[in-house]
């Protein structure tokens, strides 16, 4: 079953994904999940949606893509064991270390390798798939060739952002550690965790400073190009059809930062698009002017989302 899942960063998010026609969705835990903590839910909002969505026959994964310190590991598997129990169809993880703990702690729960993991071959898949993930994330600067190189060589199932790299910049997703420089804040909540505000990977949010505007000196020389620390992607359209062909089982709708009107009209629009491509259609240019509206809002509303993180990465 090819499943299209969206973003749940509020509970009501949540839910307009999976009425707009999402079959999955996906959600973090506050403090767990490279967000900032407006866009991620209290363990009661999660086991609420989880309960909204049990008699609908919605499937929810829950995203704990951070680096614990090791104290913090215990805590961490408690929540993966307790949403587990709660009804979620799996979760998503970065730290190698942590995916092996919970696959011996759940054997049966799907395991995503986050896009956050930083993948960059098919070794790196095969790593993680020793550890014991059964899904990975594939990262969105891949395209079509990537996917054609790896499909045989694993059995792990595919799972593909609606999102395209239209050019690739000098910062893998996943890997930039740089933004926690700017601000070293660390703030420990109630339970212990601590939240190193900038630092993405530490359950802060990062500030983006890959999309501010950066000079290159070059021998005290001002270089005549400006440096794209971080390729900017846009929203998949064309390769759908070939994604689908490839075997992709899973297409994830990003967005837990945008407004919830935004993310319904998305999943209603990929809802269409996935749906004309798996009754056979290969030609998607029909559904090209809803597209270039759709990117057309997505970039309005992660210009003023990046403009405000950069502004407070620099007070």
């Amino acid at each position: 079953m090819t499943v299209l899942m969206g973003p749940g960063g509020t509970l009501n998010m949540a839910i307009t994904a999976l009425e707009r026609g999402c079959e999955s969705v996906f959600v973090g835990p506050k403090g767990w999940s490279r967000r900032p903590a407006s866009d991620e839910l209290y363990d009661e909002e999660i086991r609420d949606l989880l309960d909204w969505g049990r008699p609908r026959g919605k499937d929810i994964r829950v995203a704990v893509n951070v680096m614990p310190e090791p104290a913090e590991i215990p805590q961490m598997l408690a929540k993966i064991e307790r949403y587990a129990e709660w009804g979620a169809g799996g979760v998503m993880l970065c730290d190698p270390g942590c995916i092996a703990l919970v696959r011996r702690l759940l054997p049966d729960i799907d395991i995503h390798v986050s896009v956050t993991a930083g993948i960059f071959n098919f070794r790196d898949i095969a790593f993680y798939e020793e550890m014991g993930a059964n899904i990975v994330v594939i990262p969105y600067r891949w395209g079509v060739q990537e996917l054609e190189e790896i499909r045989d060589k694993t059995d792990m199932r595919l799972e593909a952002f609606m999102f395209q790299a239209t050019k690739r910049g000098r910062i893998c997703p996943g890997r930039c550690y740089s933004s926690s420089y700017f601000q070293i804040v660390h703030n420990r909540d109630e339970q212990g965790k601590d939240q190193h505000i900038g630092s993405a990977s530490r359950g802060g949010s990062c500030y983006r400073i890959c999309r501010a505007k950066w000079d290159l000196n070059i021998d005290d020389r001002l270089h005549p190009e400006t440096p794209d620390l971080k390729a900017t992607p846009e929203l998949l359209l064309w390769e759908l059809p070939e994604y689908v062909a490839l075997g992709v089982d899973r297409f994830k709708i990003p967005g837990r930062e945008r407004s919830p009107g935004l993310v319904g009209d998305l999943c209603a629009f990929y809802r269409r698009a996935l749906d004309h491509v798996l009754a056979g259609g290969v030609d998607v240019s029909a559904l090209a002017p809803e597209w270039n509206e759709i990117r057309a809002r997505w970039t309005r509303e992660r210009g003023r989302r990046d403009d405000g993180r950069i502004a407070h990465a620099a007070e």
